[in-house]
């Protein structure tokens, strides 16, 4: 009896192991559209702290598509229909207000 595979036939093999081992991360990812990890940018809910904002500025003055707000030495906020979540304000923040 000679054995040989049909291309394509294991393709799914990778992703139904990782479903297997990783089901919960799937359920969170499918389902409660949230990533843990915060690997995943599409569902990343990037927020500002207003305790840790001192309204310097710096991530509304470095957002590409101007989706922050407020005034200065006020905490800003992030209006998220505008937000493409690209985390740059994350990384000049600061403060570490924005997460």
């Amino acid at each position: 009896m000679h054995l040989y595979v049909v291309f394509g036939q294991t393709a799914p093999n990778p992703v139904i192991s990782t479903m297997k081992y990783f089901k919960e991360e799937y359920r969170q990812h499918v389902l409660d559209k949230k990533c843990k990890t915060g690997e995943c940018k599409a569902l990343a809910d990037i927020q500002i702290d207003p305790e840790k904002c001192r309204g310097c500025g710096m991530c509304k003055r470095n957002c590409p598509v101007e989706a922050i707000s407020g005034e200065v030495k006020q905490p800003h906020v992030i209006d998220k229909a505008k937000c493409i979540k690209c985390g740059t304000c994350i990384s000049v923040c600061p403060f570490k207000a924005i997460s």
